[in-house]
């Protein structure tokens, strides 16, 4: 089945799907924002091209649909890219994965609801969507919790991920990784961020998740939150006054038409899992899961490489676009006014906050 094809009849199932869940009376889940996946450099291509190989002739026998938020140029695409020819070559061609970039079939908390579903077989989604689903998931949004990338998917890839990746799957998913999205900075129409207080009283627009929502309460904001596609035209009317997102959120929607401040604070770290219905991967062989398991995590290993790679050059295209760009090198203040958020969720999230901060001592 040709892709365009395949997409047609995913559209039309998740519409059904939907049609069905308004007919008979129930909510789905709060659908948060999505996950702030957007374009990359161009120049990022070459360092995918360069390691991409051949997939083997024949026809699979099995086809995944893999759907993420990213343009084509975003280390999502690339990352999603070469999970589908590892999964190809260590198949054989037995099982291939077609990737739907740019939210083709659904984003945020809709597509983790139609791989629950089965109509989407896979989602790359952030983990303020997941949270809608998995709980547990939500301590990964709480602020200051990494100090870097590097940290982060240590934790990610040892025993808290593991416990994480349980819950999933009391829940019916299979985290088959994860992936980057990246440390969130402050970006306003206003002021620079230098302290706490600089946040008082300004409204920014967060995605749709309590973590965040008490984090920018607590530093004396107003948080607004609304989806991602909203952003611009918000800030563009004055709605909010700025918003918080990776750097390539910032440089590829360009937020630079709407915002003149733009502050370094790394204050969340956000990860995107790679997340298939358990169901659809219990139909597979042993072999065959262990095969999708270390293809999607050599394809996280190189995307994240990828995506950290580009964050300087990010950082210097938001410069030259005329930003006021201010990196606040001293977070101790920051850090101690969030300290409340820890104490809100801390019955929620205490025994995971706890192996968390003693795996990243």
């Amino acid at each position: 089945m040709k892709k365009g094809k395949h997409l047609v009849s995913l559209i039309l199932a998740a519409a059904m799907a939907a049609g069905l869940t308004a007919c008979g009376g129930q909510t789905a889940p709060q659908t948060t924002a999505a996950s702030e996946g957007t374009k990359q450099a161009e120049a990022a291509a070459p360092a995918k091209s360069q390691e991409k190989e051949e997939a083997p002739a024949g026809k699979a026998e099995v086809t995944l649909s893999l759907n993420h938020v990213g343009a084509t140029t975003h280390p999502y695409q690339y990352g999603s890219e070469r999970f589908a020819e590892l999964v190809s070559e260590k198949t054989g061609g037995r099982i291939a994965v077609e990737v739907y970039p740019a939210s083709q079939i659904a984003s945020g908390a809709k597509a983790i609801e139609f791989v629950q579903m089965g109509t989407l077989d896979i989602a790359l989604e952030s983990t303020m969507a997941a949270e809608n689903f998995i709980p547990e998931i939500g301590v990964l949004n709480l602020p200051f919790l990494f100090e870097n990338a590097d940290q982060a998917f240590s934790v990610l890839d040892g025993d808290v991920g593991n416990e994480l990746r349980a819950a999933a799957e009391a829940k019916g998913f299979k985290i088959l990784c994860w992936m980057y999205n990246g440390f969130r900075d402050i970006s306003n129409s206003v002021k620079p961020i230098t302290a706490p207080e600089d946040l008082k009283g300004l409204k920014i627009r967060v995605p749709e998740s309590q973590v965040f929502l008490k984090t920018f309460e607590t530093l004396g904001g107003v948080p607004t939150p609304m989806a991602i596609s909203e952003v611009f035209t918000a800030m563009q009317l004055k709605t909010v006054d700025g918003q918080e997102n990776p750097s390539a959120i910032f440089v590829n929607n360009k937020y630079n038409e709407v915002n003149d401040y733009y502050s370094v604070t790394h204050h969340i770290f956000t990860a995107e899992p790679l997340i298939m219905s358990l169901d659809k991967f219990n139909s597979f062989s042993e072999e065959d899961q262990t095969t999708l398991l270390e293809a999607a995590q050599e394809a996280a290993e190189y995307q994240r490489q990828l995506a950290i790679d580009s964050a300087d050059q990010e950082l210097q295209q938001i410069k030259d676009a005329g930003v006021n760009v201010n990196v606040v090198e001293d977070m101790s203040d920051f850090k101690a006014a969030v300290q409340p958020v820890y104490e809100t969720f801390k019955d929620q999230y205490g025994a995971l906050i706890e192996k968390i901060q003693e795996a990243t001592k």
